[in-house]
């Protein structure tokens, strides 16, 4: 018992410090980088649904290096992404969600902008736009035309 209670201790230590080392390293010159590198993709909504889990995974990525000065704010726009990936267009709650998300997050990514603007001398559109969501089962309806005669 006591080698495998070592043996584990260990294990996660050497995790621990695995961990530390892989750290994204946050600094405003590097998300600078990253911003100027994914500038038209992060500006733009994914061209295809199948498109938005790579869009989100972007923004995940780039908030691991985002500075402290805007890492909750990019945190929220993220956020706000991953809940308009979740939208059922059918059901009127999800789409009030992520309306309401988009709402929420819209004061945040502007301060992405203006720090954007003001730190890396980039000029940004809006961020963080994704149309549609989560596929849905298309419903079926039927047309009945009558033609008066």
């Amino acid at each position: 018992m006591r080698s495998v209670v070592a043996f584990s201790a260990a294990a996660l230590a050497l995790s621990a410090l695995a961990a530390c080392g892989d750290a994204p390293q946050r600094s405003a010159e590097r998300f600078c980088g990253e911003l100027k590198a994914h500038a038209n993709e992060i500006q733009s909504a994914p061209p295809t649904v199948e498109a938005i889990p790579a869009y989100i995974t972007l923004y995940s990525k780039m908030g691991e290096v985002a500075p402290l000065d805007i890492e909750s704010e990019w945190e929220t726009v993220y956020g706000s992404l991953k809940t308009a990936n979740t939208i059922n267009v059918a059901d009127p709650a999800s789409v009030q969600a992520a309306t309401d998300a988009a709402l929420a997050t819209q004061q945040a990514a502007e301060k992405v902008v203006a720090w954007a603007l003001a730190n890396c001398q980039i000029t940004l559109a809006p961020v963080g736009q994704v149309a549609g969501g989560a596929p849905v089962a298309p419903e079926t309806t039927t047309t009945t035309t009558v033609v008066a005669g």
